[in-house]
């Protein structure tokens, strides 16, 4: 897993009620200028060795802090700042006020002047995470004219909100969270070589979906708050959020998806009912398993896509059953279709899917 360096993450965020004043409008440095400069390109990556020895150098100082909504969030400061036990609360504060689920009490959030952050996350970083340790490192004031701390923040953020979120049987990190992955067809765009998961150099960085993610979470924060948008300049326009994909990812946060449901279908063959074909609806990518059992009847057991491209076509013995089971990568639907060879019974199909 990889701990992603904050290249888009110029949002303009309202700092929440009690906290200090609002960050102004910022740009977002264009592709061009992070082309011109190889140091931007890099993400960086905190090993969970590097995090806990960071933990436990105790460098810092405040603890776990209680927000107006009644959420505990985790936050320390580095020793570089002057202690006021306004900073962190402030920050917890901020940290509650985005869009969040239970993941949030897992967070720990280090706050560091930029020179120290850089000698943390790497000479070039603006921030970094470690998923193993749900560490999030990141400048605890501004760290350029053109990039606030919480617009950082809130794209380390949603890296964290992604660690935390399943996707199988693709790292959510990577790919993005399961609802909002499979609108954006991140499986079959990745398979067709559009999109590039973990991509940490330009140009596959701008197709990186795991950056889009977290620039969507940012812009999902945004709108909430009612700011001026950044201009969408870093990740692929392909990646631009619709209403619907942003109401997906805060479905996503605020309503994980978690594991995969089975239904279970019944019908039977003879000589008048020589074949039944089950109609099973994907509405996300992830792990299908179909499994056909037989009574006293032979059968053929035909599995293909909606377009019509063959996944499985197999022949069963009397009180028999065989499993199936295939990676859903935009299919929306398939088809099973179980035909008569000879004989008379049951059929049941087990269907488990996302």
């Amino acid at each position: 897993m990889r701990a992603p360096l904050v290249l888009a993450a110029a949002a303009a965020l309202a700092v929440p009620a009690g906290a200090a004043t609002a960050a102004p409008r910022l740009q977002s440095p264009s592709l061009a200028r992070i082309a011109a400069a190889p140091a931007f390109v890099a993400d960086s990556t905190l090993a969970a060795p590097k995090a806990s020895r960071l933990l436990l150098r105790g460098a810092y100082w405040g603890g776990r802090y209680t927000t107006p909504s009644g959420d505990a969030v985790t936050v320390y400061v580095s020793d570089s700042y002057a202690q006021d036990p306004a900073i962190p609360q402030r920050w917890a504060d901020f940290l509650s006020s985005l869009v969040h689920g239970s993941e949030l009490g897992l967070v720990t959030a280090y706050l560091a002047p930029l020179d120290e952050v850089q000698t943390i996350c790497g000479a070039d970083a603006l921030a970094c995470y470690s998923p193993q340790q749900s560490l999030l490192v990141a400048p605890g004031d501004a760290p350029a004219a053109d990039i606030s701390a919480e617009a950082v923040v809130t794209h380390e953020y949603g890296h964290h909100v992604a660690a935390h979120r399943s996707d199988a049987p693709w790292a959510a990190v990577d790919y993005g969270t399961k609802r909002w992955a499979s609108y954006m067809e991140v499986c079959r765009r990745t398979r067709s070589g559009e999109l590039y998961p973990g991509a940490e150099s330009i140009p596959n960085y701008e197709l990186n979906p795991g950056e889009a993610f977290a620039e969507t979470y940012r812009v999902l924060n945004q709108r909430r708050e009612g700011v001026m948008e950044t201009p969408w300049d870093i990740v692929d326009q392909s990646l631009y959020p619709t209403s619907q994909a942003l109401a997906l990812v805060e479905q996503d946060v605020t309503a994980p998806w978690t594991k995969a449901a089975t239904t279970t279908y019944r019908s039977s063959l003879s000589a008048q009912t020589r074949a039944r074909t089950f109609s099973v609806a994907t509405a996300l990518d992830g792990t299908l398993g179909l499994t056909v059992r037989i009574g006293a009847v032979r059968a053929r057991v035909r599995v293909t896509t909606a377009s019509g491209a063959s996944v499985a076509d197999r022949t069963l013995a009397a009180r028999h059953a065989a499993t199936v089971r295939t990676t859903i990568c935009g299919q929306r639907s398939y088809s099973v279709r179980v035909a008569r060879v000879r004989g008379a019974g049951a059929v049941t199909l087990t269907v488990t899917r996302p």
